[in-house]
């Protein structure tokens, strides 16, 4: 958590918050606007909270809502949506922060200027089922350096402090509940298990169609029959693609896939290695298809994909709401364990049905078209069901506006 690049930066931003406590408290004394609602996302418009924005301009107009963005591409982006914007660090922005009576975040206080956001209401309408530990969660290790042992632990203080100011997490499903309590040392009573924005888009309906425009199978190339099988995998931040990915070739797809018309389609991790996936993968066939990462959001591409690859991603837990095949590849399984820290044995997560090598992984692919009832794809969803204990309830972003709604009167 604190050693390293990665955890410098941690206590850089930490020392950069404490400064800003001034310009917070001073922000609670700003007049706040109940139907005045500002969204950010530090990784730009997309996921929940552009969902969210999006549900509230078509279904809400008593809410007014306010994009504060990265950049100029972002910022076309949202007014494109038809969605108010304004740049960050602008005097607009700082005016709006200081006006709005509700501030959604995703991934972390980043993604808005929290020192402007004193007395609004805060809420985080989380990225995703976490699998790897976060935030709290985070155990400090015993054979760390005492500097940074001291350090874990006055960040850990500071960082619980600041999650006090949340005044809801929104959680997908019980174990996804569990997790934020435990995370951000939070009651129960503020972290509400009332399903996801990305269920809405995952689905399909209208906030899919506010996103894709027209047949987006056929927009990428792919017939009625095909049966798309989409691969997530996660970033390996600490050593890289190199050292995991495995190399399939066209002579491993056609044994297995002949005569069907499965295809895979791969989209990788902003930040993974695309020169590794595009020499390890037999890209220049009909089977295999690698996806440049900014081409098509991820939950759109979820909505048309017939079955799912993952790993250590939470995209597995939203997939699950579709009840399609789910197939786990994992030949790092021990290294990332130990790197990144989960919350659970990774066998509880797959029920040991995890695969280490391509030819395993694709056989049970094509047993799941031909076993009558499916074979461990579906077997898989059904279970991941189970672990997860998702909100399958329709209109999730209706729900989750009407508890924000609700805590203006608390």
């Amino acid at each position: 958590m604190i050693e390293g690049r990665s955890g410098r930066a941690v206590i850089a931003n930490t020392i950069r918050d404490l400064a800003q406590i001034p310009a917070f408290l001073r922000a609670c004394l700003s007049h706040r606007d109940g139907g005045s609602w500002v969204f950010g996302n530090i990784h730009g418009f997309r996921d929940n909270p552009r969902y969210l924005a999006e549900y509230i301009l078509h279904h809400r107009p008593d809410i007014g809502v306010t994009w504060i963005a990265q950049n100029d591409e972002e910022a076309q982006a949202v007014r494109s949506a038809g969605l108010k914007v304004t740049l960050r660090g602008k005097p607009d922005a700082r005016r709006i922060q200081l006006r709005a009576g509700v501030a959604v975040f995703t991934h972390g206080f980043r993604d808005l200027d929290l020192q402007h956001l004193g007395g609004a209401r805060i809420v985080f309408v989380w990225h995703g089922t976490p699998l790897k530990r976060i935030a709290l969660d985070v155990r400090v290790g015993a054979r760390r350096r005492s500097f940074a042992r001291i350090a874990s632990h006055i960040v850990r203080f500071v960082h619980r402090r600041s999650f006090a100011l949340v005044a809801m997490f929104v959680a997908s499903g019980q174990l996804e509940q569990r997790r934020l309590i435990t995370a951000f040392a939070a009651s129960v009573r503020r972290v509400p298990n009332i399903g996801s924005p990305r269920f809405d888009v995952i689905r399909g309906g209208s906030g899919y169609d506010l996103i894709v425009h027209g047949d987006l199978r056929a927009q990428l190339g792919y017939g009625p029959h095909d049966w798309i099988v989409l691969w997530l995998p996660t970033h390996r931040l600490e050593y890289g693609d190199e050292r995991w990915l495995p190399r399939l070739t066209d002579e491993d797809i056609e044994r297995t896939f002949a005569g069907t018309d499965i295809k895979l389609l791969v989209k990788p991790h902003p930040r993974a290695d695309w020169d590794v996936f595009r020499d390890r993968l037999p890209t220049s066939g009909p089977r295999v298809r690698l996806l440049p990462v900014t081409d098509v959001d991820v939950n759109c591409l979820l909505h048309v994909a017939d079955a799912l690859i993952s790993d250590y991603s939470s995209v597995v837990c939203d997939y699950a709401i579709l009840n399609r095949p789910i197939y786990f590849l994992a030949p790092d399984v021990d290294i990332y364990a130990d790197n990144r820290g989960l919350y659970d044995p990774y066998e509880t997560l797959t029920d040991n049905r995890h695969h280490s090598d391509w030819p395993s992984l694709l056989a049970a692919i094509r047993a799941d078209l031909e076993l009558p009832g499916g074979g461990e794809g579906s077997y898989l969803a059904k279970r991941m069901n189970a672990y997860l204990g998702l909100n399958t309830a329709a209109d999730a972003s209706g729900r989750i506006v009407d508890a924000i709604v609700a805590l203006r009167s608390t």
